[in-house]
């Protein structure tokens, strides 16, 4: 007797019974148009319709098992609030994408030994394996030739990292293309109006300089020291009653006007009685912290982080020139920044401040749970909106005697100067190191984990994988290093 595994787990007491054969194609839906006066009718298009699985299975109930127990686990198994793997010993290289149906009883199942569980597959298709071609260049073009043995087109996700800077981006294939910003004549000026200046992704102390005067809320103390080559974090916290922890800076090496601060953190406590805080500071004249990009518990009895992204650090009731933009969780439901990588920024343009925090979707650096919001300084009561950032910050620190946090990160800081320009120039809409993601499932086109779909051309339309015979092509060729990943589709 064969079984299946399901939410990348199987269970070997349970098996399928004998005789069950599992639907040869996911069920077809013909649409016709019949007229007056036609004989029979016209084929308007054909649905794939939901594809159900009722499968006989039987459980063989261990001798020494506590049925209650064991009914707990099989609906922890089987219940969950996505669709999710399901394969079948006797088909192994596919794999369904399902939900368990609302009318499964576990307490029937394990009772009578014998049942039906009904799989309901949303998006109908059988995957095969994943595949992943890597695009190279060829005849001047960075392109890959391959064919899609599935029975329809599938939707690919394309991972660009930037190896130069261009207005545009093309992906095409065939006939069919996909495009951000445009191609321009070559006697167009091509600028950086967002110019990152610097760029540092937390390899190497020793570009920083250890800071011992009180900043912000936080008292330095202790050191960092780098995690794995990608992250500093705090080896000693050293001692303090309050807020306590290393501080180390590091200057900005052009005068800035304009500018974007953008910070990638990671802050997860592990436990209740957890508290503390990555802080990242811009600081102007004098070292005031002329904007504040923080992540902090400071619950000792439950766990709960809260983002705060401001002009200054205070509030603005003790300090006038201050303004706290975002507060907690701005406004989404509590509890959403626990577990927390992402990235915070703060944007200054004129006396506009924009201020956004982003949690990631779990395993990818693409934006999810997100907060924006903004501050004009209609008649620049703040000093901070006409001060010139001098120096970045940035901090990892707890509370008194309280334990830290189980992981507290800075991870990336980029800083970018905002150019304006008097003629007709064009922007580039990405640079050098950036990440750009192409995902057709979620219609979703990201640069640097941020959402760019505002720079699609609205002609275009997102990459597919046709059945057959592929040619993909990433234009302009010298962009960087293209990936592209798709599963064949199977009716």
């Amino acid at each position: 007797m064969s079984s299946f595994k399901f939410n990348n787990e199987r269970k070997k007491y349970i098996q399928i019974a004998k005789g069950w054969k599992r639907p040869t194609w996911a069920p077809l839906k013909r649409n016709f148009l019949r007229t007056p006066g036609y004989p029979g009718a016209r084929l308007l298009n054909t649905q794939t319709e939901m594809r159900v699985l009722s499968i006989p299975v039987g459980i063989i109930v261990p001798d020494d098992a506590d049925l209650e127990m064991l009914k707990e686990e099989i609906a922890t198994w089987l219940i969950t609030d996505q669709p999710v793997e399901l394969i079948f010993d006797v088909e192994p290289n596919r794999t369904y994408l399902a939900v368990v149906d609302d009318s499964f009883d576990p307490d029937e199942f394990v009772t009578l030994g014998i049942g039906t569980l009904k799989f309901i597959c949303p998006m109908p298709y059988k995957l095969g394996p994943i595949q992943n071609k890597t695009l190279a260049i060829e005849n001047s073009d960075l392109k890959s030739n391959f064919i899609n043995k599935g029975s329809v087109e599938s939707n690919p996700i394309i991972d660009i990292t930037v190896g130069a800077k261009s207005p545009f981006l093309d992906v095409w294939n065939g006939l069919e293309y996909f495009r951000l910003g445009y191609p321009v004549p070559v006697q167009t000026v091509v600028v950086s109006k967002e110019e990152r200046i610097l760029w540092d992704e937390m390899t190497d102390l020793t570009k920083w300089t250890p800071y011992t005067q009180k900043i912000g809320y936080i008292q330095p103390a202790g050191s960092f020291k780098v995690w794995q080559g990608y992250a500093f974090y705090a080896e000693d916290y050293g001692n303090g009653t309050a807020w306590h922890g290393p501080v180390m800076t590091r200057a900005i090496p052009q005068d800035a006007t304009d500018f974007i601060l953008d910070c990638q953190f990671t802050l997860q406590s592990t436990r209740v009685g957890q508290m503390g805080s990555v802080t990242v500071f811009l600081l102007g004249d004098n070292d005031e912290v002329m904007t504040m990009l923080d992540l902090t518990d400071y619950y000792n009895t439950m766990q709960n982080i809260n983002g705060r992204v401001g002009v200054g650090w205070m509030e603005s009731e003790v300090n006038k020139d201050n303004y706290r933009i975002i507060e907690s969780t701005g406004g989404i439901r509590e509890g959403s920044f626990n577990d927390f990588r992402g990235h915070l920024s703060m944007k200054r343009e004129g006396n506009k401040w924009s201020a956004k925090v982003s949690k990631y979707r779990a395993n990818t650096e693409i934006d999810n749970d997100t907060v924006l919001d903004y501050w004009i300084d209609i008649s620049n009561t703040s000093k901070y909106t006409t001060m010139k950032p001098k120096k970045i910050a940035v901090a990892v620190t707890k509370y008194g005697n309280n334990d830290a946090m189980e992981v507290a990160f800075v991870e990336d800081v980029k800083f970018y100067k905002i150019n304006h320009f008097d003629k007709d120039v064009t922007p580039y809409i990405f640079d050098i190191g950036d990440k750009i993601q192409i995902d057709t499932e979620r219609s979703l086109v990201t640069i640097n984990g941020t959402n760019a779909i505002a720079l699609k051309d609205i002609f275009s339309s997102f990459p597919v994988i046709k059945r057959g015979k592929n040619e993909v092509i990433i234009r302009p060729a010298n962009v960087g290093i293209a990936k592209l990943t798709y599963r064949e589709r199977f009716r």
